[in-house]
C-alpha cells in the first residue's frame, strides 16, 4: 500500500511539477510578444534583439525567435530550430514537443480602432470605442524551452518519494513482523505440541500464553489432553479385564476344541466301523439273493425270482449309502490318501462307457464322450477320479429325462478338463451355494422323486481337493447344468 502511494505520489507531484514549469515556458513567451510589439511595428531589430536577449537569458530557453505577419523571419536568437507554419495560430500553444524540449509559440497582437472612434483619444466615446476595437495579429514569438530541468526535479522527486516509500515499507514490515511473531509463536508452539502428540500417541500439555484466543485454545486442548489421560486409565483397567476374561474364555474354548475333535474323532471312527460291520452282512446279502435266484430259475419260478431281484436291488442300493458313509468317514478322520498311477484317457473313456451307457438308457439319455486332450497318458489318482466322474454322470442320467449327457475332456497348459454337461432341470444360483454340502439335496420334493443320499457330490469335491484340483458349477433353472474338474497334471 505504502509503494502504491509513493508512486502515484511522486505521479502527481511530477505532473504537477510539469504543467507549471510549462506555465512558466507560456508566460516567458507571452512576455517576449508584448516586448516585440514596437519593434515589429518600427521595424528596430536592435530593440527586438534586446528583448530575445532577455528571454534567452532565462536558465531553461534555449532559442527564441520573432516572425511577422507573413511567417518571415524577423530576428533570432540561440540555436537555430526548425520552422513550423503558424498562420493559423491564435493563441499561446505548444507547438512541438520532444524528450528534452517543448516549442511554444504565441501571436504578436496589437489594438486596430477604427477611424471613426479615435476620438476616444480625446476622452469622447471611451466605451464605445473598446468595443469595436479588434486585435490584429502582426508577428509571432517563438520561445525554445528546455525540459532539463523538469526532468532532473522529477528524477529528484521520485527518488525521494521513492525511497521514502521503501523505508516506510521497510519499517512497516519490520513492526508487523515484531506484532505477527508476538501473536503467532504462541500459535505456532500450539500446533507444534499437538504434532508431537499426535507423532507420539502421548498426551504432551501445552503451554498457556499468546492472545485471549490462543490462551483459551491452548486450555481447550489441556483440557481435552486430561479427557484422554483419564480414558486411556479406564480403558487400561477395562483391558485388564479382559484380558483376564479371554484368558478364561480362551481356555474353555480349548477345552471345547478339543471335545468337539475328540467327539469328532470317535464319530468319523464309529461310523468307519459301523459302515464296515454293515457292508459284511449287505454282501452276503447279495450273494444269498444270487444263489435263490439260480434256484429259482431252474425252478421255473419266475414269480418269486422277480421279488428277489427287488431285494437285490435295494441290497446294491443300500452298499452303495454305505460305501459313500465309509468314504466320507475317512476324508473327516483324514485316513484317505491318495495314490497316483499312470493310465491312458481312451482307457478311462471306456469305463466311464460301459458304466453310464445303461444309466442313460433308464431315462432314454444320449450319452457321449468328447476326447479333446492332447495328452495320451496322465499321472492321477484313477479310482479318486473315476468315482468323481461317475458320480457326476450318474447324477447327470438321473436328473435328465430324454435329453443328452456328455463327458468332455480337454487339457489347456499343465491342466486337464473334465466337464460333465447335461440338458436337465438345472439349478437356480442358491442351489448352487449349498449343491456340494454333504447330506444336502436340491429340495424335499426333488429327493422323493429322484432318491439319493446327498452324499456324491460332497465326495466328489472333497476326491477333487485332496487331488490338489478343483470343481465349479455352471447352470440355470430347465436349461441344464455342468460340472467341470480341472486337476494339475
Amino acid at each position: 500500500m505504502s509503494l502504491i502511494i509513493s508512486i502515484f505520489t511522486a505521479a502527481g507531484i511530477n505532473q504537477q511539477s510539469k504543467q507549471l514549469m510549462l506555465k512558466n515556458a507560456f508566460q516567458i513567451t507571452e512576455g517576449l510578444a508584448k516586448q516585440s510589439v514596437y519593434p515589429i511595428l518600427s521595424g528596430s531589430s536592435e530593440n527586438a534583439s534586446d528583448a530575445i536577449k532577455q528571454v534567452t537569458g532565462f536558465q531553461s530557453v534555449i532559442a527564441a525567435r520573432l516572425s511577422i505577419d507573413n511567417n518571415e523571419t524577423f530576428l533570432t536568437e540561440g540555436n537555430p530550430f526548425s520552422k513550423s507554419d503558424l498562420t493559423s495560430l491564435t493563441q499561446t500553444s505548444v507547438i512541438q514537443e520532444v524528450d528534452n524540449y517543448w516549442l511554444i509559440a504565441t501571436p504578436i497582437k496589437v489594438i486596430d480602432t477604427p477611424l471613426e472612434n479615435q476620438d476616444s483619444q480625446f476622452g469622447f466615446g471611451e466605451d464605445e470605442s473598446k468595443d469595436s476595437a479588434s486585435e490584429l495579429i502582426i508577428g509571432f514569438a517563438e520561445v525554445l524551452y528546455s525540459k532539463e530541468s523538469l526532468l532532473q526535479t522529477q528524477k529528484r522527486i521520485t527518488l525521494i518519494i521513492s525511497t521514502a516509500g521503501i523505508l516506510t515499507v521497510v519499517i512497516l514490515s519490520a513492526i508487523l513482523n515484531a506484532g505477527l511473531t508476538s501473536l503467532f509463536a504462541p500459535l505456532h508452539q500450539l500446533a507444534t505440541t499437538m504434532d508431537e502428540a499426535k507423532t507420539s500417541g502421548e498426551h504432551i500439555f501445552a503451554e498457556v500464553k499468546g492472545a485471549k484466543e490462543i490462551r483459551k485454545m491452548a486450555k481447550s486442548y489441556n483440557n481435552m489432553m486430561k479427557v484422554l489421560d483419564k480414558q486411556d486409565d479406564d480403558l487400561k483397567l477395562h483391558r485388564d479385564t479382559l484380558e483376564k476374561q479371554v484368558e478364561i474364555r480362551t481356555k474353555e474354548l480349548i477345552l471345547a476344541r478339543d471335545t468337539a475333535l475328540s467327539a469328532s474323532r470317535h464319530k468319523s471312527e464309529f461310523m468307519a466301523n459301523i459302515s464296515h460291520e454293515l457292508r459284511t452282512p449287505i454282501q452276503s446279502i447279495i450273494g444269498y439273493s444270487e444263489i435263490v435266484v439260480e434256484e429259482l430259475e431252474l425252478e421255473g419260478n419266475f414269480d418269486l425270482i422277480e421279488d428277489m431281484d427287488k431285494v437285490a436291488r435295494n441290497a446294491q442300493r443300500l452298499l452303495s449309502l454305505i460305501n459313500s458313509l465309509l468314504d466320507l468317514a475317512k476324508i473327516e478322520a483324514g485316513h484317505l490318501d491318495v495314490h497316483n498311477s499312470t493310465f491312458t484317457l481312451t482307457e478311462l473313456a471306456a469305463t466311464l462307457s460301459d458304466t453310464i451307457a445303461p444309466l442313460a438308457k433308464q431315462n432314454n439319455n444320449i450319452f457321449i464322450v468328447h476326447n479333446e486332450c492332447d495328452l495320451n497318458e496322465v499321472t492321477l489318482d484313477k479310482d479318486k477320479l473315476e468315482q468323481a466322474l461317475l458320480n457326476l454322470l450318474s447324477n447327470a442320467c438321473k436328473f435328465t429325462d430324454e435329453g443328452h449327457v456328455s463327458l468332455t475332456i480337454s487339457n489347456e497348459k499343465s491342466l486337464i478338463r473334465f466337464s460333465v454337461k447335461d440338458s436337465g432341470i438345472g439349478l437356480d444360483p442358491e442351489q448352487q451355494q449349498y449343491i456340494f454340502d454333504a447330506f444336502r439335496q436340491v429340495d424335499g420334493s426333488q429327493s422323493r422323486k429322484f432318491g439319493g443320499t446327498g452324499l456324491g457330490l460332497a465326495i466328489t469335491k472333497r476326491f477333487i481337493e485332496l487331488m490338489k484340483g478343483q470343481i465349479y458349477v455352471k447352470s440355470n433353472i430347465n436349461e441344464g447344468a455342468e460340472f467341470t474338474i480341472e486337476l494339475k497334471v
